[in-house]
């Protein structure tokens, strides 16, 4: 299924769909894939549900906007993107990205994602600062932020108690430049 709406090199971008709940329920409830989110009560289908429709919700301001990511190639959908905590009068936004099909980790999707969102952010929406947040931990996450254009801001210490332990949380951001200089390369 596409609708598409952005276009990368490797993926495709479409608004999230009622259908697509089952598959965001089993990846948000994967032990594998949640292992560095926040999120750590189970989900059900209908809370999925609930979300997307609220998401849905015709809107000329949104404060979330959030993308299924399909492989280009075949048009299965591999992850969800999105721009969260917009903040119109500041020109602001919070990313955030999740690869659910284990297959298609550590291969470039979500680089392609990201950097396709990042140019949405800021050429389409006038977006100025972009952040994004990792576990301190979850290098992969960091240095994927970095492939992007992002910079570390701060680490914020002790910020998330994961797994029975306290953990730092980094704070990355970028800006359109930061995201011109690396998408010409």
């Amino acid at each position: 299924m596409s609708n598409t709406f952005l276009v990368g090199s490797k993926t495709i971008l479409r608004p999230v769909e009622l259908s697509d709940a089952p598959t965001l329920t089993r990846w948000m409830n994967d032990p594998v894939t949640r292992l560095y989110l926040t999120r750590r009560l189970p989900l059900a289908e209908l809370n999925e549900k609930s979300f997307i429709e609220k998401i849905s919700t015709l809107s000329a301001a949104p404060s979330n906007i959030v993308l299924i990511i399909e492989d280009k190639e075949h048009g299965k959908p591999i992850g969800v993107i999105g721009l969260h905590d917009i903040n119109w009068i500041n020109r602001k936004a919070v990313t955030g990205t999740v690869i659910g099909e284990e297959s298609y980790r550590g291969k470039g999707y979500a680089t392609d994602a990201k950097m396709i969102l990042l140019k949405y952010a800021f050429e389409d929406l006038g977006l100025h600062k972009i952040t994004s947040h990792a576990f301190a931990t979850n290098q992969k996450s960091i240095n994927y932020s970095k492939r992007c254009g992002y910079k570390v801001e701060a680490i914020l210490r002790d910020e998330i108690f994961h797994e029975g332990t306290w953990v730092d949380m980094v704070s990355l951001a970028c800006f359109y430049d930061d995201w011109k200089e690396v998408s010409r390369n």
